[in-house]
């Protein structure tokens, strides 16, 4: 079976010390939201906690925060905060994991509230689209100047060809072969620029693992899991997983179950199902952003 890259990540990310974060737009500046979990700060030594911590997202860009406590907790400083919430245009249920990796830098991945992961910043993609739509356009003009000036080579050529000149009859294919050519050509650019813009547009990418479930009355006990994610995903063996909430403020331990006739969540999911709540109906739509973790958004009917 062939390796996924972005699990083989994960699963390394798994070593490090992490935490999550939801991002609402009524208080994406509160101290509650840019608090530093407690089970993630108390790995690290107080001096380590009173300078700045350095976060970086996958396409490269790096924000510097500095660090603050209140007697409660320790928080990132609200300016530093900010800059990066407005820079990544944050605030609609985005999902956001921090790892550690040394020396109190971070590497921060992002997930819309449809489960999917931010590759780019939105002005970046905004702009590459608007320039791949320019492009289009000024390849359709450049193809009508050709065809207009092949159009306009036909008359002499026909007239050569009259008087019995081959010449003009390979003059012709000539020119009937190059517009052939720039049509493909173009044809090719437009398609190319059609799916960029798909992919800019949100549709799916195969870049974040994750599968839908329409939920039965059966499902409500225990939930059967895709063979194909789970052989993929998934471990071997029986694993107690963790389920979270979109908006960040509850998560459940599940057993994922490995049984000789399929995958289930069983221990934990009827509770999940209850406390969610995950009725029958609904559809649930799991998102992988860890190893043995994942994020669940609910659909209802």
């Amino acid at each position: 079976m062939a390796s996924n890259p972005d699990f083989l990540w994960c699963k390394e990310e798994r070593k490090q010390e992490s935490f999550v974060k939801l991002v609402k737009h009524f208080d994406m500046s509160s101290e509650n939201t840019r608090a530093i979990p407690y089970d993630f700060v108390r790995n690290f030594s107080d001096n380590e906690l009173s300078g700045n911590m350095k976060i970086r997202v996958q396409w490269g860009n790096s924000w510097k925060l500095k660090i603050s406590k209140n007697p409660r907790f320790y928080f990132m400083e609200k300016s530093g905060w900010e800059t990066f919430v407005r820079d990544n245009a944050l605030g609609d249920y985005e999902f956001l994991t921090f790892t550690h990796t040394g020396k109190m830098s971070f590497t921060v991945k992002i997930f819309n509230k449809d489960g999917k992961e931010m590759m780019q910043p939105p002005q970046s993609r905004a702009f590459l689209a608007s320039s791949s739509r320019i492009k289009t356009e000024q390849d359709v003009k450049r193809e009508e100047v050709l065809v207009s000036s092949d159009s306009s080579s036909c008359g002499p050529t026909t007239a050569a060809v009259s008087k019995g000149n081959g010449e003009g009859m390979y003059k012709r294919k000539l020119n009937f072969g190059k517009k052939k050519a720039e049509e493909t050509q173009n044809s090719k650019r437009t398609e190319r620029v059609v799916s960029m813009d798909r992919v800019y547009a949100g549709e799916p990418s195969s870049s974040v693992a994750g599968f839908n479930i329409f939920i039965s009355k059966s499902y409500i006990k225990s939930l059967a899991i895709p063979t194909t994610f789970a052989n993929d995903y998934m471990p071997k063996e029986k694993t107690m997983v963790k389920i979270h909430h979109p908006d960040g403020k509850k998560s459940w331990n599940v057993a994922f179950v490995v049984k000789k006739k399929g995958h289930i969540f069983s221990g934990g999911w009827k509770r999940l199902c209850r406390e969610y709540p995950v009725v029958f109906g609904d559809t649930c739509k799991f998102t992988l952003i860890k190893p043995h973790e994942l994020l669940l958004a609910v659909s209802k009917p």
